[in-house]
């Protein structure tokens, strides 16, 4: 029965979460016909820079995988972080990431404990470098226009603090006589496996910051496209409040969640809801546009695919 109600639960979120969109833009009409589009060209380097994204998401999956014993292929990588993000879409919570840790199992004998770990890992720098760059960007808007928010401060601060101390000081634990309790110290050790791991680290950090930039130049040109003009601190605000977002999965590919966070968080800037909630409507289009074409080629591929024996395999 929990699978129904969780299930239950997203869908009707959805339906409250849309209706007042709804309502906000049937009473704000006005508004949205002051966003004028400039040039639809615009989105053909949009879509490049979304492609670039997975891309750097695959290269983070396959270098956070090499500790704990999966080598992806480059190309393998991107195409799962593809297949990860249609299922996203399509199915409510973490479906994509369900999807990834089959897909491991069945082609690398991978254990879901240590899928769990690797996912850990995900989140975890995930989280330290969005809330790092957002702490940077929010104290320079403060200095040089003025723009400041405490409830954002002590958000980004609520997720850098203990995702520091667990990229520093997480010990190795002893398992116990009890399983569930054995099954969650694998997780914390396989996580340790990464951690100790600094080449690794060095490029999961590299990775996520070069995703975060990509979403701020992303953000940039969205809102260029509707005459918009932010620059790179206010954008890089943005995206690091959008990569925070995903914590909060209640929904298929967290439709209507990131657009509220989008709009509070753009009202920080001065950007109205007009305005921010079209460019994450593009946001959205391009991803559908995206996710749609590739995601159903790239798990056909997936599926096909006959990687080599594995070490877990061997153990089977």
């Amino acid at each position: 029965m929990k699978p129904i109600i969780k299930k239950t639960s997203s869908i009707i979120i959805l339906i409250l979460i849309v209706a007042l969109f709804v309502y906000y833009i049937k009473n704000h009409i006005s508004d949205f016909n002051n966003v004028r589009l400039i040039n639809p060209l615009w989105f053909i380097p949009l879509i490049f820079l979304a492609l670039i994204s997975y891309y750097l998401i695959g290269l983070q999956t396959k270098n956070l995988l090499i500790p704990l014993g999966v080598h992806l292929k480059e190309f393998e990588a991107f195409a799962i972080s593809i297949v990860t993000g249609f299922y996203n879409i399509i199915t409510p919570g973490y479906g994509g990431m369900a999807v990834r840790a089959i897909y491991l199992k069945k082609k690398y004998g991978f254990p879901y404990i240590h899928f769990l770990s690797s996912f850990a890992g995900v989140l975890v720098v995930n989280f330290l470098i969005s809330s790092l760059l957002g702490l940077i960007s929010l104290i320079l808007l403060d200095i040089y226009y003025g723009l400041f928010n405490w409830i954002i401060f002590f958000i980004f601060l609520a997720f850098f603090i203990p995702t520091l101390f667990i990229t520093t000081f997480s010990p190795k634990f002893k398992e116990t006589k009890y399983d569930l309790v054995n099954k969650i110290i694998k997780v914390m050790n396989g996580w340790n496996l990464i951690k100790n791991n600094k080449k690794v680290i060095l490029m999961a950090i590299i990775t996520t910051t070069g995703s975060l930039l990509i979403s701020a130049i992303y953000t940039v040109i969205s809102y260029h496209i509707f005459g918009i003009e932010i620059n790179l601190i206010k954008s890089l605000f943005l995206a690091s409040i959008g990569f925070l977002s995903i914590i909060i999965s209640i929904t298929p590919g967290n439709l209507g969640v990131y657009e509220a966070i989008a709009v509070f968080s753009a009202l920080i800037l001065g950007i109205t809801p007009a305005q921010s909630l079209t460019v994450a409507i593009v946001w959205r289009i391009v991803q559908m546009l995206v996710m749609f074409t590739l995601g159903p080629i790239f798990s056909y591929i997936l599926i096909k695919h006959k990687p080599k024996v594995h070490k877990y395999a061997d153990k089977k």
